[in-house]
């Protein structure tokens, strides 16, 4: 992908090492970005720099403020910071884990809202900000009610911090399923019934990739006159 826009600038992409993240990294840096990626799994982001040549990598908790102000401290400007840290909270509502709940929450929300804490004032004015979001906050769905409260909440903090953070522009993009590691933790035979169903119910008749989810997160890096958005990326499964 070739961009002259994000040539030379720089791209923070947190949570970058698998799935969406890593897509984005990628064509970020495709597009001549200078990429900084951020993981909490030190093999992941090994994996990631022999994949992506030319980035550069660094170790982040987004639940651990210490962790995450030192990932930020070591840099000095940042033109683009896209924060895509995954997690669900699957179960129904009287059987779901407390602390699945607890977890899910601190990654989703307070860890997007620590990263913007501590890169905001590092960002040109022209500079932009990306949130990510799950599609499952904004269509409902039996079992996921804590994963919708977080996806939802991302939502809220995205047009939130567009106001508040002017003129550098805050948006959120939205995701449907998207055929990534964040789902390696269902058995193969329901992963692939699920993904057929989904797909059966999509207008598109598909189930998303990293990739068609990074190029809306690019264009978002690109726009200069979008801010406060929710871009749904999700084969129109939330209509």
């Amino acid at each position: 992908m070739a961009s002259s826009t994000l040539s030379d600038t720089r791209v923070v992409v947190v949570g970058g090492s698998s799935g969406i993240g890593r897509a984005v990294a990628r064509q970020a840096a495709e597009a001549g970005a200078r990429v900084v990626v951020g993981s909490r799994s030190e093999e992941k982001l090994a994996d990631t720099a022999k994949e992506i040549a030319g980035i550069t990598t660094g170790v982040v908790d987004v639940t651990d403020e210490e962790s995450v102000r030192a990932f930020f401290a070591d840099l000095d400007t940042i033109d683009h910071l896209v924060i895509c840290p995954g997690d669900m909270a699957p179960g129904s509502v009287y059987e779901v884990p407390l602390e699945a709940v607890r977890r899910s929450l601190e990654t989703k929300i307070i860890g997007q809202l620590l990263c913007v804490r501590h890169a905001g004032r590092k960002l040109a004015p022209t500079g932009s900000i990306v949130l990510l979001a799950g599609s499952g906050g904004f269509k409902p769905y039996a079992d996921l009610s804590a994963t919708a409260a977080a996806n939802t909440g991302i939502g809220g903090l995205g047009r939130s911090l567009a106001v508040e953070l002017a003129p550098v522009r805050v948006n959120v993009v939205v995701a449907g399923l998207i055929d990534t590691p964040l789902w390696d933790f269902v058995p193969a035979e329901a992963k692939a019934g699920l993904f057929a169903q989904t797909a059966a119910n999509t207008p598109l008749g598909r189930i998303g990739t990293p990739d068609d989810v990074a190029q809306s997160v690019l264009q978002l890096l690109e726009n200069t006159f979008t801010t406060g958005a929710l871009s749904f990326v999700d084969g129109g499964s939330s209509l």
